[in-house]
């Protein structure tokens, strides 16, 4: 059964609320469990998540290993974004609402904003992967394209490849013309295509390499137990750390879901069994490559190009570019133009927020990133280690402090329960700075590098604690009431 909530009233002049950031009254909420499943299947077939799969590769986990990272994190992924997507659906609110109930009305816009912060960073990293897909293509068509504005750059980036960029970049504006709802649609779309290309792949694969056994008889260096258990942590780590920014605002979807059932069931239905199979084509082409080649090509973009039909070439593009647009609108658009709404309520809705969020990643120089499977694996822990705290916050509020119960009134009220002190709740941040200390100390000091291994874990479990700790020692007035909702 899904939770009718009374029709929203909230006046447009209130500086903590438009129309993008009010809840979600029954009438609206149209998700089902294929748009919830759909959703997952094009948010990770995309190129990152393949170079992620490939890195643990190339760092020197057999295929076998990394299979168990992947199959271990999505179901540990699968229940966080369950659990954090259940106030969504329940009250209809979206993440940087949300978080007011921990953070404090003003407050939350701090967490909001670190938030926006890394999905306009994978925002560019998306762009940039997809783009180097369709630099590819039109080296193939053009072999002078590549010397094209002779030795100018940007940053590193020659011109050919800025074009492709600031080409792709600008489809992304094309999904946005009817916010939400184009994006449901478009998921549907999007994340079968993308079998296609890896299908045809994996086949390819397993045809230089001589067979499945080739590939996945390879060891790895890690041959005891003792030697991979903490690689294989830090890989599920890091494979968790790219969904660290969804955890947080899964609350921007579910709170379209027609009910807690279709949520849970699209999730499942996306997340694991989808994420496995990715896993399966990932390893086999990145350790097929191996075998054919001596190293492992953990870049699907060098793997294109050494096809030679550029038929072939022109098909894989389209679908990845389409799969890279698909994630970057689900995980790294709505987020940041929902917690910039938030930020400025009277200026920026939901599409001006997309804009800004497109607009911004554009200087977050990605092809940096994107430079090393090392720099990714880094970027990732890094994301761990200052979002993990965030979510246990969310977690342990949500589930321990106010047993599920939300006054939706006061999240809008510059007066209310969630005001704290002047708008800001000093015990969520605090547990913040020291789940967060604890995460990244392994990053300075060598001898404690496990605990930045298992950033996000260490991020989450402490913040949690301190939270709850400080919640009790010093309670604020909590009134759990739910006069917004009935079961």
């Amino acid at each position: 059964m899904g939770i009718k909530l009374k029709n929203y009233k909230f006046e447009n002049s209130n500086s903590l609320t438009n129309d993008d950031l009010k809840p979600i009254i029954k009438e609206r909420r149209t998700w089902k469990t294929v748009n919830y499943a759909t959703l997952w299947m094009g948010i990770i077939h995309n190129i990152p998540t393949y170079a992620t799969v490939g890195g643990l590769i190339a760092l020197g986990l057999s295929p076998w290993q990394t299979l168990g990272i992947i199959i271990t994190a999505s179901l540990i992924l699968y229940a966080a974004l369950t659990l954090n997507g259940h106030a969504g659906t329940k009250f209809g609110v979206p993440f940087p609402v949300l978080i007011r109930s921990s953070f404090g009305v003003i407050g939350a816009n701090i967490p909001a904003m670190l938030r926006a912060f890394v999905a306009i960073m994978w925002f560019g990293i998306q762009t940039y992967a997809g783009s180097t897909a369709i630099n590819i293509l039109i080296q193939k068509l053009w072999p002078s394209w590549n010397s094209l504005g002779g030795n100018w750059s940007f940053f590193g980036l020659h011109l050919s490849g800025m074009i492709s960029f600031l080409l792709f970049w600008a489809l992304h504006l094309f999904t946005l013309n009817h916010g939400m709802e184009s994006i449901k649609k478009f998921e549907v779309f999007a994340g079968p295509m993308v079998y296609l290309v890896f299908g045809g792949m994996v086949f390819w694969a397993i045809s230089i390499a001589g067979g499945l056994g080739p590939i996945y008889s390879q060891p790895g260096k890690f041959r005891t137990f003792k030697e991979a258990f903490w690689p294989f942590v830090a890989g599920v780590t890091g494979v968790i750390s790219i969904w660290a920014t969804l955890i947080l605002n899964i609350p921007d979807f579910t709170r379209f879901a027609e009910s807690q059932e279709a949520q849970k069931k699209g999730q499942f239905l996306g997340l694991p069994g989808t994420f496995a199979l990715f896993a399966f084509a990932s390893i086999t082409v990145t350790s097929g490559t191996q075998v054919a080649y001596g190293k492992p090509i953990w870049n699907i973009v060098d793997v294109l190009s050494r096809f030679d039909s550029p038929f072939v070439i022109a098909a894989a593009v389209i679908t990845l570019c389409i799969a890279a647009m698909s994630v970057n609108v689900a995980s790294n658009m709505v987020s940041p133009a929902y917690d910039i709404a938030n930020l400025f309520p009277k200026y920026v809705n939901f599409k001006r927020g997309a804009y800004i969020t497109a607009i911004l990643a554009v200087f977050t120089f990605p092809w940096k990133t994107m430079e090393s499977a090392t720099n990714v694996m880094s970027f990732l822990g890094t994301i761990g280690g200052a979002l993990g705290p965030v979510a246990g916050i969310m977690f342990a509020d949500y589930f321990i402090i106010r047993k599920q119960e939300l006054n939706v009134d006061d999240l809008y009220a510059l007066n209310g329960e969630y005001t704290y002190n002047k708008g800001y709740n000093y015990r969520a941040f605090i547990a913040t700075l020291i789940g967060a200390f604890f995460a990244l100390i392994g990053d300075f000091i060598p001898s404690l590098k496990s605990l930045s291994n298992i950033s996000w874990f260490v991020g989450v479990a402490i913040a949690a604690i301190v939270y709850v700790g400080l919640m009790k020692i010093d309670s604020p007035n909590i009134k759990l009431s739910t006069i917004n909702s009935q079961k």
